[in-house]
């Protein structure tokens, strides 16, 4: 009798011991997989370098066309800074390596860093607006306290910068503003941006169905005035997305 209970107690012991160790070895869900995706396609896919070299090239004969017109004003382009002109793409992936969402704001960190790389076609599109004497402004909401490890970043990157012509987010977080103060002296040519908010025309909007109307209507300038760049990562458009439901439910299953 002693030695059945002995080995029920082994046994016992035995099945304790492997679920416990079931448990430590179950893969905890990644709050960011949705984006794995995304980051994968930006830091590998030639689609994506295609696109954003389409963009610039699209930029750039704009610019062409518009120097053929002589007027007194000087010309200047606005940029927007993240996916525009420097990838993040690998703060983010090491964020999603980690395990972190975007609550642990590790942006700023990230930013410190100074690491973030030019975007395929973007020097040589700025090294063609210096030669031709247009003026570049960097209008990000990025927020004032990274103004110096921004600057030096893109300095380091290869991007001409002045400091006055660098205009980073204080209170207000449309961009309209700082669009106001450039064009009271130049004519801008072009806005280049990864969200719908680097471009007038007020995509400052809370809807899903506010932002999409106001693309339609504006459609004819993109490719025009307005070049937007790809970016899968992240955006306004999420903040517009419903929160009363799950991603998935979002999810259209009919045309």
């Amino acid at each position: 009798m002693r030695s059945l209970l002995i080995v029920l107690s082994l046994t016992v012991l035995a099945s304790c011991s492997t679920h416990s160790n079931h448990e430590s070895n179950e893969v905890k869900a990644n709050p960011r997989e949705y984006q794995i995706g995304a980051y994968l396609w930006q830091q590998t896919s030639g689609e994506y370098r295609a696109l954003v070299h389409q963009a610039y090239n699209i930029a750039r004969e704009r610019v062409e066309r518009d120097l053929e017109d002589k007027h007194n004003r000087k010309r200047a382009v606005i940029f927007d800074i993240d996916e525009t002109l420097l990838d993040n793409s690998v703060g983010g992936a090491q964020e999603i390596k980690l395990g972190l969402s975007w609550k642990d704001n590790k942006f700023n960190e990230w930013v410190k860093s100074r690491q973030a790389v030019a975007i395929p076609g973007t020097l040589d599109f700025v090294k063609f607006l210096k030669d031709r004497q247009v003026e570049i402004f960097y209008i990000s909401n990025r927020a004032l306290s990274m103004f110096d490890d921004t600057y030096a970043n893109l300095q380091a990157v290869g991007f001409p910068v002045k400091k006055e012509n660098l205009m980073l987010m204080g209170e207000d977080h449309s961009k309209e503003s700082r669009r106001q103060i450039v064009l009271k002296k130049y004519d801008v040519v072009v806005y280049l941006g990864d969200n719908l908010t680097d471009f007038p025309g007020g995509f400052e909007k809370t809807s899903v169905e506010a932002r999409n109307a106001l693309v339609e209507k504006m459609q004819s300038d993109f490719g025009q005035k307005l070049i937007i760049l790809p970016n899968p990562l992240y955006g306004d458009w999420e903040r517009a997305l419903p929160t009363d439901k799950s991603r998935i439910d979002l999810l259209k299953i009919k045309p």
